[in-house]
């Protein structure tokens, strides 16, 4: 019986460290905050990613809709996303809280903008500049 004790310890632990919350480091910066959602987006890595969008109806539409494009791709196609690589052609401080970053990816031609605003929970991207009515 003595035996058993131990090892029910050990599974428990293990169960609970798999159970932990993932939690992420927040944004110092609108480059960071900018470049985490980007890459992990990219790599297909969508909690991640949400980590770093600013949460509200809207913005949960249009990454519903990016997580879904990126899940519809095949195998090869989420390969070609997971390789491509960012160039940051011009990061632009609107104010002290907001910055649009003009990016491009090594697999699409044409270039994007995003919004990064200051949060109190870090640098935030939000979706609805990039694509919403005003583009």
């Amino acid at each position: 019986m003595f035996k058993k004790i131990p090892l029910f310890f050990i599974l428990a632990s293990l169960l609970l460290s798999c159970q932990s919350d993932e939690t992420f480091e927040k944004a110092v910066d609108p480059l960071e905050g900018g470049r985490n959602f980007i890459e992990n987006l990219l790599q297909g890595d969508v909690k991640k990613a949400h980590f770093y969008m600013i949460a509200d109806p809207e913005n949960e539409a249009h990454f519903k809709q990016l997580s879904d494009n990126y899940f519809s791709l095949d195998k090869e196609g989420r390969q070609q996303l997971r390789q491509a690589s960012i160039q940051i052609n011009e990061v632009s401080a609107i104010d002290t809280s907001t910055t649009i970053i003009n990016y491009q990816t090594s697999n699409e031609p044409s270039a994007r903008k995003i919004k990064v605003v200051q949060t109190p929970e870090g640098w935030k991207v939000d979706l609805k500049y990039s694509y919403g009515p005003n583009l």
